[in-house]
């Protein structure tokens, strides 16, 4: 939607394109904006087949589908777009981008990566209960396996979002959770491939996120040479689009 240069807007784990429509809208004065239903998703196939492990070997070809997924949205646009892109959504582009995908700025908005050093028992633990949960065929469990894990990323506690109407939606899209797994289960921040990364980058938190996912932001830009680095006063990891719109079309203008 919209006109101007390209930008595309790349969500996070239990997010279809639906779930930024009101973010591109508040872009689409100034961009030609475009959302993607990540692989599994929304009006998108592809949804994983849950005997599959992300855990292991098979979680860089999970991550290697959906950076081709990424490659053929981009080509879509016809040119060489800014990227924003949201929690593990982040952690994707960036991924891409080291590989090679066209972008002229990227936005990473808080994306999960755990850091040298981290106990990584957690985030194989969160792993396990989510794909246990899925290959016993229960993507309720599943949803709140992962989100229980990530705290940072749901809006209310687990059970108190279960009495919600937002919780079916969330419920729908848990079969494309696989894809998420492989990322933030992966490996820590690659600090010395992305001092490689020739693209300006600006890595946002939210004020009030938690303190891992702060670390992690700032880790992310000070590995990358001349990134930007900057806090959303008041913010979580869920911020509205009035806030964030501005902050993205400010750095995407130049």
């Amino acid at each position: 939607m919209g006109a101007g240069p390209p930008l595309v807007v790349t969500t996070g784990a239990l997010q279809a394109r639906a779930s930024v429509r009101l973010l591109a809208e508040a872009l689409a004065d100034r961009f030609t904006v475009t959302t993607w239903d990540r692989r599994g998703r929304g009006d998108s196939g592809g949804v994983p087949d849950p005997g599959r492990d992300p855990l292991g070997a098979e979680g860089a070809d999970l991550v290697a589908e959906e950076v081709a997924d990424l490659a053929a949205v981009v080509a879509a646009t016809g040119g060489t777009p800014v990227h924003y892109a949201h929690s593990a959504g982040a952690m994707l582009v960036l991924t891409a981008v080291l590989a090679g995908l066209p972008a002229a700025r990227v936005v990473a908005h808080e994306p999960p990566w755990p850091l040298a050093g981290d106990d990584p028992a957690s985030r194989r633990d969160l792993g396990a209960a989510t794909m246990s949960a899925l290959r016993a065929g229960d993507p309720d469990d599943a949803a709140a396996a992962f989100l229980g894990g990530f705290p940072a990323a749901a809006p209310a506690p687990v059970e108190r979002l279960r009495r919600t109407p937002f919780w079916a939606g969330t419920v729908a899209l848990a079969p494309s959770l696989p894809h998420d797994v492989a990322l933030v289960v992966g490996e820590p921040l690659p600090a010395g491939r992305l001092a490689g990364l020739a693209v300006p980058l600006l890595a946002l938190d939210g004020e009030h996120s938690p303190a891992w996912v702060r670390r992690a932001v700032a880790a992310l830009a000070a590995a990358v040479p001349g990134a930007e680095h900057r806090t959303l006063p008041g913010q979580v990891h869920i911020v509205t689009p009035a806030v964030l719109a501005p902050v993205i079309a400010a750095f995407a203008g130049g």
